[in-house]
């Protein structure tokens, strides 16, 4: 009884190791949205997460909106992606070639204070991490948007994670915002 006991517990420990190891494998590839991830800042958390292996490339569904949740910005950039990103494991956000219109990102609804620690009054912000291309994904205020205050300060923003890890070659191209 206590051999069979043993061994139904290394065999779930063994499970749930595999298990967790499956959402924790660096990006290669390409992925879609919706597909693959069904939000871009879904993709943008796997990658800070796991970093790249590869080049990346997200096909993003043809003049579909997408909202911001009501936390804030989307930041790309991490310790683990930017130390996994080259010339070579490149990311690239980009409308998918079927598609007759951009995607749109909607801004969050309303605006970040200045004593908060993320302040970054932003769309979409990419925090030290380098060769990233965004091509052909539109940004757009929330309507509900309407003061001085509430309005977004910054579409796309390039920022540095880190006295020594500023965004370098990045191109963000066909745009609207």
């Amino acid at each position: 009884m206590y051999t069979k006991m043993k061994q139904l517990t290394i065999l779930l420990i063994w499970l749930l190791a595999g298990s967790f190891s499956a959402y924790s494998q660096t990006l290669s590839g390409t992925y879609a949205i919706p597909g693959s991830y069904s939000s871009i800042e879904n993709a943008v958390q796997a990658l800070n997460q796991n970093g790249v292996s590869g080049a990346v490339v997200f096909n993003i569904g043809a003049g579909t909106a997408y909202s911001e949740s009501p936390l804030g910005s989307i930041v790309l950039g991490s310790a683990v992606l930017n130390a996994s990103v080259s010339a070579s494991n490149t990311i690239t956000f980009r409308r998918a070639a079927t598609a007759t219109a951009n995607p749109v990102i909607n801004a969050y609804l309303g605006s970040k204070i200045a004593s908060s620690t993320d302040s970054i009054d932003v769309m979409f912000a990419i925090a030290g991490t380098d060769y990233v291309t965004i091509d052909g994904i539109d940004l757009a205020e929330s309507a509900a948007n309407t003061s001085n205050i509430s309005c977004m300060e910054v579409g796309y923003g390039l920022y540095k994670f880190s006295i020594n890890d500023g965004a370098n070659n990045n191109t963000i191209r066909n745009c609207t915002i």
